[in-house]
């Protein structure tokens, strides 16, 4: 009768732990195998949802909220026309540095008070954190900040701000009219504000004629 010595049966006790490892990820790659279509379609399903969310939240800013014209100011023809969308600056892109208070840096959300002057909306202060309440008369629009000078001053300092509405996608078979029109100089880009500040653009008017977003249900 022969006996295992202890190195023979720690070694028996590798080997067959060494066995049972391998079966163990045998198992795992065989039910990832028949899993993985179904886990791509979850995935897939996922990200259609999330898009999804994001059409009806647009769809819906746009339908239900609050609207104001602000005047798109020149840029560089050259830089109207994207492929199928328009480029549009605004008064607001741009803005004095002594309306904010406190150091911002490119990417920061900032909150941008407009007041209604002479039938224009005007920005009048900007924060990180929202302000007061919207009335007739002032509006809070939401933004980026896409260029912020490193040094809070009182005066000479702009920041540059991104709200998302910079891109007014062309309806199609207008392009070549619209471009003309914009190339004109006078163009109002009509802007729905939701309560969180979130914008989005509705349409634009350009050399009197409308052009609106496109339902896309």
């Amino acid at each position: 009768m022969s006996t295992n010595t202890p190195s023979q049966m720690m070694a028996n006790a590798t080997h067959e732990g060494a066995r049972a490892a391998d079966a163990s990820g045998i198992r795992f790659t065989s039910w990832l195998a028949r899993w993985r279509y179904a886990l791509i379609a979850i995935v897939a399903l996922l990200q259609a949802a999330a898009l999804l969310q994001m059409i009806v939240s647009r769809e819906n800013l746009i339908a239900s909220g609050r609207q104001i014209d602000l005047k798109v100011v020149p840029v560089d023809p050259r830089d109207l026309f994207r492929g199928d969308y328009v480029t549009l600056s605004y008064g607001i892109s741009r803005l004095p540095q002594a309306l904010v208070s406190e150091q911002l840096a490119r990417g920061d959300r900032i909150y941008v008070r407009l007041v209604r002057k002479d039938g224009n909306w005007e920005p009048a202060a900007a924060a990180r954190q929202r302000g007061k309440p919207d009335t007739p008369e002032e509006i809070t629009i939401a933004g980026r900040v896409t260029y912020a000078p490193r040094q809070v001053t009182s005066t000479g300092g702009t920041i540059t701000v991104d709200y998302g509405i910079e891109k007014f996608f062309v309806p199609e078979g207008t392009g070549r009219e619209l471009e003309k029109e914009v190339n004109a100089r006078d163009v109002t880009a009509h802007i729905a504000i939701a309560s969180d500040g979130t914008a989005a653009i509705r349409g634009i008017t350009a050399a009197g004629h409308r052009y609106d977003v496109e339902p896309l249900f």
